[in-house]
């Protein structure tokens, strides 16, 4: 059986950060996006179906597809 999807600690998101780096300013915080994402890979669940933190699938798949494009998450 698998593990509950679990959160992001403070140490986790301070190094996917330096990875990431700051862009620019957006409704949603960078961290909720990120584990909107890992939810996402985790689960299984199809983008139309997502819901997480109230954050639109649309926004999350923004993010999604600049972090695939410089290499992020290779």
């Amino acid at each position: 059986m698998r593990a509950k999807f679990t959160f992001l600690n403070d140490s986790q998101w301070q190094y996917i950060e330096k990875i990431i780096g700051k862009r620019r300013k957006s409704k949603h915080s960078l961290r909720d996006i990120v584990e909107a994402t890992l939810y996402l890979n985790y689960t299984g669940v199809q983008w139309r179906n997502l819901t997480y933190r109230d954050i639109a699938r649309q926004t999350d798949y923004y993010h999604f597809r600049q972090f695939k494009r410089r290499g992020i998450w290779e």
